[in-house]
């Protein structure tokens, strides 16, 4: 790796989704560096040096940088061991996130999430705090260092909305990762049967709080 320009950059997580086979994974990485081409040098934990992680392979990225959220598309230029490195394309572009404003319930509202291991296996189990909610999708927040260093896309939920006397099971899909100092995550709801209980218990919910929505999209 000589010839590679290193900045002080070491202390920023940068966070990956990459398609790899079958389903694509998030992982979490330590923003190390540019090279001469304006490559990007991330430093991964030896835990996740995984075979299906080869040159070529596209991925999005999100950091946090000097107040700001950066995000960007990409594909692995190289994989190097010992240490477990991964170098980035140089990005085409890399635009600053602009928080959307979503026409969503705002909660504060307890809950746990099951975050899938890339193999499918429940990775661990945390618990979280949902900060809005529709009967699309939600956000919620949970410390960055409590996340598995790689997950795949797929989390299931379960919370006691306000009123209902049961726990209410939920499906998601991971849309986009807000890397502040709690973790803020955008989750799409995933139904597998129109009726299920998941989906009438949001929508039940929705109808109690009188809430107007429009545009629900996670």
């Amino acid at each position: 790796m000589s010839g590679t320009t290193h900045l002080p950059l070491g202390s920023n997580l940068i966070w990956l989704t990459l398609a790899v086979c079958p389903d694509p994974v998030l992982i979490q990485a330590q923003l190390l560096g540019l090279g001469p081409d304006h490559s990007l040098l991330c430093g991964l934990q030896p835990p996740l040096a995984m075979d299906n992680l080869t040159t070529g392979l596209p991925c999005k990225g999100r950091s946090f940088i000097d107040g700001d959220i950066f995000e960007f598309e990409s594909a692995i230029q190289a994989v190097h061991q010992n240490p477990f490195t991964l170098r980035l394309e140089a990005p085409t572009k890399i635009s600053k996130h602009q928080p959307r404003s979503l026409p969503r319930l705002l909660v504060n509202l307890s809950g746990t999430v099951r975050p899938m291991s890339d193999t499918g296996h429940i990775a661990a189990v945390l618990p979280i705090t949902f900060v809005n909610l529709s009967p699309t999708g939600c956000q919620f927040q949970v410390p960055i260092s409590a996340w598995p260093l790689i997950s795949s896309l797929n989390v299931q939920l379960s919370c006691r909305l306000p009123g209902l006397f049961h726990y209410t099971q939920l499906h998601g899909i991971i849309e986009w990762v807000q890397p502040l100092q709690d973790l803020t995550m955008g989750i799409r709801f995933v139904f597998n049967v129109e009726h299920s209980g998941g989906r009438q218990d949001l929508h039940r919910w929705f109808t109690s709080q009188k809430a107007h929505l429009i545009n629900t999209t996670a």
